[in-house]
């Protein structure tokens, strides 16, 4: 038994006390970490390498800017795989070294060309890093974990990538990523400047929250888009769309104080939403190609729905709050130049939404 564990311990080096890699360092073999872990500059996992780190690990970054840019520059950057795999009760933390530590003291989680597998991120801390989790080329899932007072909490390109049970809070970006595959449940993405930011990519989201973001909830571009069962509450723009190919169904979008959603040059399908009390307007559509039916838009505060393009669009039957009620239009009748808005007698009977 003995010799079994000597033999253990030299395949699988692991370390139950402080552990410090100071400069440029790479790990050729498979590691487990455990205990405190201090990263002085950047560490790589070469390929062919796996990183396994316990439940309860913390690893610290220190602040190191040579160049003067404002981003820490120590980080951990993965080539081969990477495994942390906290517990509820013993989350794995990666955050700041620093006494005083604010968002961007370190670099990054990059991972980076995924050859040995799909990387795991598991009941984890990630915090005052540029971007928390950054993923390249590569295939990862992020599970029961939290991001916070990053500059972007998590950033991924040409990737595929799977968040369940997730928070991303007080980062500068939730979200950003493009050219990507994305799925995105039961997550709450509360309390950023922006909320999620995409270019050129597959989103699947639902059972999410998107919430208290300063500027947009969900801003995508170039992308095709599945948003289902979510809490779209309290942004600036719930939903902002460009040139996008979206199903957007069974969605609570609420409160922001613009547009609930906002419809550029897309097509669209809007169908079983609840869309009330949005500042500007339920829904905004620029040059779009929308289905809009079975929807309850009620309480938004200057418009219904509110057609900025020269086109006209018909809008199928919705409810408006009552079987008598009127939706208020902005459309060529109101202001020249607009297409009109040929709207659909209302539902007799208010639909339910069933998200959040």
């Amino acid at each position: 038994m003995r010799t079994l564990l000597i033999i253990l311990l030299l395949l699988f080096p692991l370390s139950s006390v402080a552990l410090e890699y100071h400069g440029e360092n790479t790990i050729f073999k498979d590691t487990i970490w455990q205990g405190e872990v201090l990263i002085d500059g950047i560490l790589t996992i070469a390929m062919g390498a796996t990183l396994e780190i316990r439940p309860g690990t913390r690893v610290s970054f220190t602040r190191i800017d040579l160049n003067g840019d404002g981003i820490g520059e120590s980080e951990l950057f993965a080539q081969g795989r990477f495994i942390a795999l906290g517990t509820q009760d013993k989350p794995i933390i990666f955050t700041s070294a620093e006494v005083n530590p604010v968002p961007g003291d370190w670099g990054a989680l990059n991972m980076m060309v995924s050859e040995n597998g799909e990387n795991l991120l598991e009941h984890c801390l990630v915090e005052y890093g540029y971007r928390g989790f950054h993923s390249h080329y590569s295939i990862a899932r992020l599970d029961s974990s939290t991001f916070r007072y990053n500059q972007r909490g998590a950033q991924f390109q040409e990737s595929t990538v799977t968040i369940n049970d997730c928070d991303f809070s007080h980062n500068f970006n939730g979200l950003q990523f493009r050219d990507s595959k994305v799925v995105i449940e039961n997550s709450r993405v509360v309390g950023n400047l922006w909320g999620i930011r995409a270019v050129f990519v597959e989103l699947q989201m639902s059972g999410s929250q998107v919430e208290a973001n300063r500027i947009n909830g969900i801003s995508l571009r170039d992308s095709k888009v599945q948003l289902r069962d979510n809490q779209v509450s309290d942004n600036r723009r719930g939903i902002y769309l460009q040139r996008s190919d979206a199903k957007i169904t069974g969605n609570r979008i609420t409160q922001n104080r613009e547009h609930g959603i906002y419809l550029e040059d897309s097509i669209a399908s809007v169908q079983g939403n609840l869309i009330r009390s949005n500042g500007r307007s339920g829904l905004k559509i620029l040059a779009a190609d929308a289905v809009i039916e079975n929807n309850r838009i009620e309480n938004n505060f200057e418009f219904t729905i509110y057609n900025a393009g020269d086109d006209d669009l018909h809008v199928g039957p919705n409810w408006y709050g009552s079987v008598s009620k009127k939706p208020e239009l902005m459309d060529g009748r109101s202001r020249e130049g607009l297409g009109l808005l040929h709207v659909a007698p209302s539902l007799v009977r208010k639909p339910e939404v069933n998200a959040l």
